[in-house]
């Protein structure tokens, strides 16, 4: 089981019980089914140990769109749960948990390795405990030191959770038969890279992880992991990390060492070209392509940002942006539009609601096309066959403009959130994303041109717009001038 959540601590508000319960809560038994055949984690681990005979015992696996800092009371109870039903399940022979790697709740840095704690106090010493990870992890060396494993995504977009899964669950088989004591080599990086910056398809992340996968190669290493770290979290624990494990310290010691120097030698490469909002709107406007994809970074859904903002929104009604569609976020502006129904006019304010950071409400003029119970079922890359709901959903057109107005925050990784309303993705001269590169799981093989626009919101581009109040020491490229090599830690 797991908790699973990225924190943006600069986001407002706070993550709460309820906001688990509307993307991923299941408890026990209904784990297995709900979970089968979703391209997850937990689909990796069933499949895995039904092959060599494993026997799970679900738990509690709880999972919140990326938003605001966990409110400790959700966080005190989620974690309430999971350790009774450990306890409810020993004597146990392993333990495998689902985290996220950059959960944070109040009064608590990192959620993750508290569970981890926890959970090694309860199962004690001689347990294994195997946790896989998010490609976004801030790890910390307690997270290391008290799991036998972690074990990361390799891709990003996101497209190998349950290749992790399975890895995860055949190496607690392997270390069940051969009682293998596993040595560990890990390095904490002073570095935070912008998510738009880290494809894995693409350079620099492209020949870095080719550097992991020659090193995996090695029969002294039996696996190993990066995690690039969330960057939209203020905790001591930030940054990117390198994590070996094998058979022997020299080997795993050494490659670790020179993996760690090549992500910080890659360091300045990790910048992206963004352009004023104004500038990009109108040049997708007026170059008459299908699919161009606006992508609005700042006000990155994946990342925990609002999902609600307009700076791109209002650009795109200036330019008359025919043949274009925006996802927004404004459960009130939902129950105005059901308030009219399809066909009504649609006047009201749009957007701009949650806080300060993601742009004004705009007013809106427009008519109701569409109003739905927005449900679909993932065919891309990115958990397939998952079903997502965007809560009631309505859909306004306003001077060429398609505005999809969701009730809950959803994540654009799925072209069938598009498509379940009718709205075929090829067909749109514009597509607007609330994401950085995930997105490219639901478009990348459509987008005709991309265009990154430098908006407000909880994941802006420029670090240096964000308040880092709780690093510790000097961290690239808030500071650049300091020098750094790997060591152990």
């Amino acid at each position: 089981g797991g908790i699973w959540h990225e924190t943006n601590t600069f986001a407002h508000g706070k993550t709460k019980t309820r906001d688990f319960v509307n993307y991923q809560f299941e408890i026990g038994e209904s784990m297995i089914e709900y979970f089968r055949f979703t391209n997850t984690e937990i689909d990796g681990v069933i499949e895995v140990a039904t092959k060599f005979g494993l026997e799970l015992i679900p738990t509690i696996f709880a999972a919140a769109v990326p938003s605001s800092i966990i409110s400790r009371k959700t966080a005190d109870h989620l974690c309430k749960v999971l350790m009774a039903a450990i306890e409810r399940a020993q004597p146990l022979q392993g333990v495998i948990l689902t985290l996220h790697g950059a959960a944070v709740a109040e009064g608590i840095d990192s959620l993750d390795e508290q569970i981890i704690q926890q959970v090694r106090t309860m199962v004690g010493d001689d347990i294994p405990i195997i946790v896989t990870y998010d490609f976004h992890a801030n790890l910390t060396e307690k997270m290391v030191s008290e799991a036998t494993a972690l074990i990361g995504y390799n891709t990003y977009p996101h497209i190998d959770m349950a290749d992790r899964g399975r890895e995860a669950a055949s190496l607690l088989s392997m270390l069940l038969e051969t009682k293998t004591n596993l040595h560990k080599a890990y390095r904490k990086i002073p570095l935070l890279t912008l998510p738009l910056c880290q494809s894995t398809e693409e350079s620099p992340m492209r020949e870095i992880m080719a550097q992991l996968a020659a090193i995996k190669t090695d029969p002294d290493i039996v696996c190993g992991s990066i995690a690039m770290g969330f960057p939209y979290s203020d905790v001591p624990n930030i940054g990117a990390s390198v994590l070996l494990y094998g058979y022997s310290p020299e080997p795993l010691n050494k490659a670790c060492d020179e993996l760690a120097q090549l992500i910080w030698d890659a360091r300045q490469k990790f910048q992206p070209t963004v352009v004023p909002v104004a500038v990009g709107v109108r040049k997708a406007a007026g170059n008459n392509l299908k699919s161009t994809v606006i992508v609005d970074a700042a006000d990155n859904v994946g990342g925990g940002s609002a999902g609600d903002g307009t700076a791109v929104l209002e650009r795109l009604l200036v330019e008359d942006a025919q043949n274009s569609v925006i996802v927004i976020a404004d459960p009130d502006a939902v129950t105005e539009a059901e308030k009219v129904g399809v066909g009504g006019t649609f006047c009201t304010g749009v957007g701009g609601k949650t806080d300060d950071q993601h742009g004004p409400t705009l007013d809106i003029n427009g008519v109701v096309t569409k109003i739905v119970d927005g449900v679909y079922v993932h065919k891309g890359s990115y958990m397939t066959g998952y079903v997502t709901s965007m809560g009631r959903t309505a859909v306004v057109q306003s001077n060429g403009v398609q505005i999809v107005l969701t009730s809950l925050r959803t994540m654009p990784f799925d072209a069938e959130q598009l498509r379940c309303l009718g709205i075929e993705p090829v067909e749109q001269n514009i597509i607007v994303v609330k994401s950085a590169i995930a997105w490219k799981a639901a478009y990348g093989d459509v987008a005709k041109e991309i265009v990154v626009v430098d908006t407000p919101g909880a994941c802006p581009v420029d670090f240096s717009r964000l308040n880092y109040s709780r690093r510790l020491g000097s961290i690239y490229p808030l500071e650049s001038d300091f020098t750094w090599t790997p060591k152990s830690d």
